[in-house]
């Protein structure tokens, strides 16, 4: 198996878990949980799209990474940090 399909797995994988955990009512979405799970399956589906070259889910999984990245930011720049949001 290709390098690409596993990563597409592996990041599939994440979001289910992401998106199981959060409709749970285990994790809340303004988790560092929650926004890494969705960092690094957007990061694996991005790099599954470049080849070959999906221009479409590389687009959509670009700012799906960047949309994580950005709440992981505000996760950590607020007064009150991450400890009381790890999960």
């Amino acid at each position: 198996m290709e390098l690409a399909y596993e990563i597409g797995i592996v990041s599939g994988v994440l979001f289910v878990v992401a998106f199981g955990l959060m409709n749970f009512g285990v994790i809340k979405a303004e988790s560092v949980l929650y926004q890494v799970l969705n960092l690094f399956g957007a990061l694996g589906f991005t790099y599954t799209a470049i080849q070959p070259f999906n221009p479409g889910l590389f687009v959509t999984e670009a700012v799906w990474a960047i949309v994580a990245a950005f709440g992981l930011y505000k996760i950590f720049t607020r007064k009150n940090g991450p400890e009381r949001n790890l999960a």
